[in-house]
């Protein structure tokens, strides 16, 4: 662990954002907003006693201290995670992150392509969630809503002062946009931010204030959550395979046609079959070209809809006169495109269900001990201190330790170890770990997210959304290449308008053994 110099943030060398090279050592910041302050004036940074400072760089540093008292010190720090839509490359998480990292009030934005999640840590004093939607949202990319509502029907409501209690508790509590409670239906009607609560732990409020939830609507949400990703493979599998299809007929007719017998209306037949691979299936693609074009940026999407969209209309004119048509090439880009799209989805759905399998392993409910009595409980419901009851076979529902019994436990899903460990009075007991033979009853030390598999949780998705030396390389490459290959096509263009003369000898010159070359039509095919 490292300190960035310029904010004073504690950095993990190997996970730093930006890092650079001073006098032979290296130093790494949280942000590269960091890191372009400190080449800026390193020695201001690294040697503030000694280097002759001026007035203005005097302020610089007290606005640097600042800045470190208001992060590593103020109490108004905040993390949120935002799901994000619309990314398709790179590139995209490239923008998203400079923009968040370039706004006063963010400490550290980090943006994970996997999961389609940006993670901000934030001055709440200086920014509001509403804030940070509209950064990423002014990027071109859209932020899911997180917001969700719940119907819970209540228990032991005796009059309207009741239900008044209840929705006071529920409106104070943390990530409740809106609850309303009406008292002769029994209902509370509750709209919250999944991304800080949970329906459970509303539950729990109500509990608290002394009455009961009887049923609650909606309980199908989180599943709904488990299929998206599932969905969305499918939706990508199904494209690519509408659009392979006629793409393979494009392919067998184009063989057909130019290299055994020409087949008549040719070009009517391929216009009439490529236009819903191009202008259908890769729609989301030429949607996404577009919302990047209009914030002023280029991403792989817009290279799929230059490389499609103008040859297929360009296509058209041999309908008119004697022309070239790239019909087909326009059409086998968009099929190969919906081909590494399936790809990546599917690689992407891969990495979010290895989390919802760990998630899979935890414990659902729990037996705690109240006054000598037995109750069964919501794993969410469990806190510090409870004594749970673990009988043979049952999984432990949260860490803790033993305080009565003696077992063995199978913890082969922490430790990878097949055999049980034998456990006794005073000894851990890791939650989903599973009681083998001997009633135990162990009381919570660690609940919630500071839990064993909570922990393992979370380094996964940290490791899924950090990026290794070559990864970073190879994004900063992608958000070179699309505006260069723009560039080199704009070059061309212009150039044979220029030196036609010069391009045309060239292209002569080549004819005889470039079999794709036709000089009669005046133009390459």
């Amino acid at each position: 662990m490292t300190k960035d110099l310029v904010c004073g943030m504690d950095v993990e060398a190997d996970n730093a954002a930006a890092k650079t090279t001073y006098e032979g050592n290296g130093y790494f910041f949280c942000s590269t907003n960091c890191k372009q302050k400190f080449d800026a004036d390193p020695a201001a940074f690294v040697n503030p006693a000694s280097s002759p400072i001026s007035a203005t760089n005097e302020k610089t540093v007290n606005e640097n201290e600042t800045m470190t008292e208001k992060i590593m010190n103020n109490s108004n720090m905040q993390t949120i995670t935002l799901p994000i839509k619309g990314m398709s490359c790179a590139s995209c998480v490239n923008t998203i992150e400079g923009a968040l990292n370039s706004t006063a009030g963010v400490a550290k934005g980090v943006v994970n392509f996997a999961s389609e999640k940006a993670s901000i840590e934030f001055d709440s004093k200086l920014l509001t969630e509403s804030d940070l939607v509209k950064v990423i949202e002014g990027t071109g990319y859209h932020v899911a809503s997180t917001h969700e509502k719940v119907i819970f029907k209540l228990g032991g409501m005796t009059c309207a002062s009741c239900a008044q209690s209840i929705a006071n508790a529920l409106n104070k509590a943390e990530g409740v946009l809106q609850a309303s409670v009406n008292f002769a239906t029994e209902q509370a009607n509750i709209e919250y931010d999944a991304s800080i609560t949970t329906a459970t732990q509303l539950e729990k409020v109500v509990e608290d204030t002394g009455y009961s939830v009887v049923k609650t609507e909606g309980e199908a949400a989180e599943e709904e959550k488990a299929d998206e990703d599932l969905l969305k493979v499918e939706k990508a599998k199904k494209l690519l395979f509408y659009a392979l299809v006629p793409a393979s007929v494009i392919m067998v007719l184009m063989m057909t046609h130019f290299m055994m017998t020409p087949i008549p209306y040719y070009n009517v037949v391929i216009a009439l079959i490529g236009f819903p691979i191009v202008f259908i299936f890769g729609w989301e693609t030429h949607q996404s070209s577009i919302r990047a074009l209009r914030h002023g940026r280029a991403n792989m999407d817009v290279l799929i809809t230059m490389g499609s969209v103008p040859p297929y209309l360009m296509g058209l004119a041999v309908f008119f006169f004697p022309a070239a048509s790239f019909m087909e090439m326009a059409t086998t880009i968009v099929t190969f495109h919906l081909l590494g799209r399936y790809l990546e989805v599917r690689a992407k759905g891969r990495a979010s269900q290895a989390i919802k399998k760990l998630l899979e392993l935890g414990a659902k409910t729990a037996r705690i001990e109240v006054d000598g009595v037995e109750q069964e409980v919501a794993i969410e419901m469990v806190k510090e201190g409870d004594v749970m009851i673990v009988r043979p076979g049952e999984k432990v529902p949260t860490d803790g330790v033993i305080i009565e019994g003696k077992s063995t436990i199978d913890e082969s899903m922490a430790t990878g170890e097949s055999m049980p460990l034998k456990k006794k009075v005073g000894d851990n007991a890791i939650g989903a770990t599973i009681n083998q033979n001997g009633l135990l009853k162990v009381k919570a030390i660690k609940v919630g997210k500071d839990t064993f598999l909570s922990q393992v949780i979370k380094m996964v998705e940290e490791c899924q959304g950090s990026k290794v030396p070559i990864q970073e390389f190879a994004d900063r490459v992608t958000s070179y290449m699309v505006p260069a290959v723009l560039l080199m096509a704009l070059s061309t263009t212009i150039l044979w308008f220029v030196f036609p003369g010069f391009f045309m000898a060239i292209i002569t010159w080549g004819e005889p053994f470039l079999p794709w070359i036709n000089t009669e039509l005046g133009i390459t095919t």
